[in-house]
């Protein structure tokens, strides 16, 4: 028998996909989620490639995301269906969380607190100096960084020891919301600057610097646990936080795939494909 609170939720945990499929799985999530009454979703995945999202109004040459680079570089750069800044997705896991909203009218900032508390608490479970941030904290005004989403914490999204680990962002519909996360395992400020239009090196390599200061570096915290380790303790987190029993496996319809491809050939959802690992 399952315990009284929430009814279970559906998970999905599978292989590296390329990036276009799993931004089109949540795009399908959020609108059936929207449509119908279904359940809600956990995702936890990796990428098959390197990967830079941009946020879904985000601008490409206002913003100096550097797309000739990112090809050369065999990053691929697609677009996500939430808001926010650009992501660089490497050694690592993704969350999304695609649910109702947690009341009629929640705000986005009230369906951040509900989509992170589970996590922090499964992040913390493991001895993670883990907490929610601060929406100014250490946020930085280098205006060639602006593009990018781990220049500028907000409120909702989650610290490691003091410094930005985990970005978020959202969308709210009517009655639904996706959030999306990026779980990095490295610090990696040059790797995202490199993904960015600057005048010189040097500028680069400044710009690289200040934002390093600014985010956390996990992989001392991190040394020794496995990607699947940490799938399993969010797993777990979310499913005692929501008080069920047993996950559902989600499966997805023949037509998510047809939307994956879609995706892959519409430039307004991919911008380069890159290199498969």
């Amino acid at each position: 028998m399952e315990r009284t609170g929430s009814p279970p939720w559906e998970i999905d945990v599978a292989p590296p996909r390329p990036p276009w499929e799993q931004m089109a799985i949540d795009r399908w999530l959020l609108h059936r989620a929207e449509e119908a009454v279904a359940p809600p979703v956990l995702r936890l995945y990796q990428w098959d490639r390197p990967t830079l999202t941009l946020g879904r109004h985000q601008e490409v040459d206002s913003d100096g995301v550097d797309l000739a680079r990112c090809a050369r570089l065999g990053v691929a750069v697609v677009r996500r269906p939430t808001g926010g800044r650009a992501v660089l997705h490497g050694p690592g896991l993704t969350y999304a969380i695609v649910a109702p909203l947690p009341h009629p009218g929640a705000t986005v900032v009230a369906c951040y607190g509900w989509a992170i508390a589970p996590l922090i608490a499964a992040l913390a479970a493991l001895d993670l100096p883990v907490a929610e941030l601060g929406r100014t904290h250490g946020a930085t005004n280098a205006a060639r960084l602006r593009a990018a989403c781990y220049a500028a914490p907000s409120a909702g999204e989650v610290a490691l020891a003091g410094r930005k680990w985990i970005g978020s962002a959202q969308r709210r519909l009517r009655s639904a919301f996706l959030q999306h996360g990026a779980i990095p395992f490295t610090h990696d400020g040059a790797a995202l600057a490199d993904c960015l239009r600057f005048p010189d090196g040097t500028t680069r390599a400044a710009r690289a610097a200040a934002l390093a200061r600014r985010i956390a570096d996990p992989a001392p915290l991190l040394a020794g646990r496995t990607p699947e380790e940490l799938t399993a303790a969010i797993a777990d987190g979310f499913r005692s936080h929501h008080r069920f029993d047993r996950w559902r496996q989600l499966h997805l319809p023949a037509a998510v795939g047809e939307a994956a491809e879609a995706a892959r050939q519409d430039p307004r959802w991919t911008l380069t494909e890159g290199r498969p690992l």
